[in-house]
């Protein structure tokens, strides 16, 4: 009985053991076919030769800058089939898409409207047809309105019209002298749409309502609405020496201005609201713009003679920059009353 016992299990064991060396047999099987079906896949991509389509993809042009509302026209050029190709009859598609648009549209052109939002977006083109490897084109754009800067409400001060342009600018009066509460954003263009009085910040037009505008010391001896003026040093002198009293804690387009350094108290004691848009210098009628994020700087005049009062953003005192050009330099500017 025993015996017989030991014989089935000794006869158990033996087809588990078979039954395993049966399994293993097939996952080896398995394991070879799939090497050699993956050494023909690679074998086919390695055969497989694309081809380049001749030019390269243009669809325009898009300002850095742009304001919602603004619409632009896309159209695409410069692909073709290269002269080589037998089959000249072969269509090119040609698609668009939008940081806006979760599906792209097989068009050649496309007209794009500015959508009521803030920050960086960017319009893709691609050119495809099948053996041919694909072309791009990228372009990218910053989208700045009244929603771009946060953490700088005016809403409870005062506020004017500029009448020659109809922008609105809130002001504060500080011991009986009204200050502008934004820089001035006073540009005239010609004819061409070219910049002759003022210079909006990186020279894109779409930033003028935000940042201001940047002027040479001969245009902001001239440049504030009738009834308010260029402000004196002693005048700014007057506001005190701790530059947290004239900043602003303010956002950009979700990012912050005047980086935190310790040292630096920011108050906006006198609802000045000065932001770090920083400066330019201007050679042969080209501007240069420089210091964002870490400079303001406001024009004054001094018995006659050009001066700013500026503010760094690691710096607790407001500081006062001497220059003798009237022309090489622009800065920003607050007219007063």
């Amino acid at each position: 009985m025993y015996k017989n016992k030991g014989f089935f299990l000794e006869n158990s064991h033996i087809c588990t053991i078979n039954q395993l060396k049966m399994k293993i047999s097939k996952y080896l099987i398995l394991l070879a076919l799939g090497a050699v079906l993956l050494a023909s896949c690679k074998k086919d991509e390695e055969e497989t030769t694309y081809k380049s389509l001749s030019g390269t993809l243009e669809i325009g042009d898009i300002p850095s800058y742009v304001n919602p509302g603004q619409t632009f026209h896309f159209e695409v050029s410069g692909v073709s089939l290269p002269e080589d190709e037998e089959d000249q009859s072969q269509e090119i598609l040609y698609t668009f898409r939008t940081s806006f648009m979760s599906v792209a549209d097989t068009v050649s052109a496309f007209d794009f409207t500015v959508p009521d939002t803030v920050g960086t977006f960017t319009i893709t083109a691609k050119a495809t047809l099948s053996g041919y490897y694909t072309k791009s084109k990228e372009l990218s754009s910053i989208i700045v309105s009244g929603k771009s800067i946060t953490g700088a409400d005016k809403s409870l001060l005062p506020s004017f019209t500029d009448v020659r342009d109809g922008k609105v600018y809130s002001y504060s009066n500080v011991d009986g002298t009204c200050w502008m509460a934004e820089n001035l954003a006073f540009i005239c263009t010609d004819s061409e749409d070219n910049f002759t009085f003022g210079r909006p910040y990186k020279s894109e037009a779409a930033t003028a309502d935000v940042f201001g505008a940047f002027y040479t010391y001969e245009d902001a001896l001239v440049a504030c609405p009738e009834g308010w003026r260029l402000p004196t040093l002693e005048e700014w002198n007057s506001l005190g020496e701790l530059s947290g009293d004239l900043m602003a804690d303010a956002w950009y387009n979700g990012e912050r201005l005047w980086e935190f350094w310790p040292e630096v108290k920011i108050s906006n004691k006198y609802n000045l609201f000065a932001l770090p848009f920083g400066y330019a210098t201007v050679v042969d009628d080209e501007y240069s713009f420089t210091g964002f994020n870490d400079y303001a700087f406001f024009w004054a005049t001094d018995n006659g003679q050009p001066v700013c009062r500026y503010i760094h953003v690691s710096t607790s005192q407001a500081l006062t920059f001497e220059t003798h050009s009237s022309s090489d330099f622009a800065a920003s500017l607050r007219c007063v009353k």
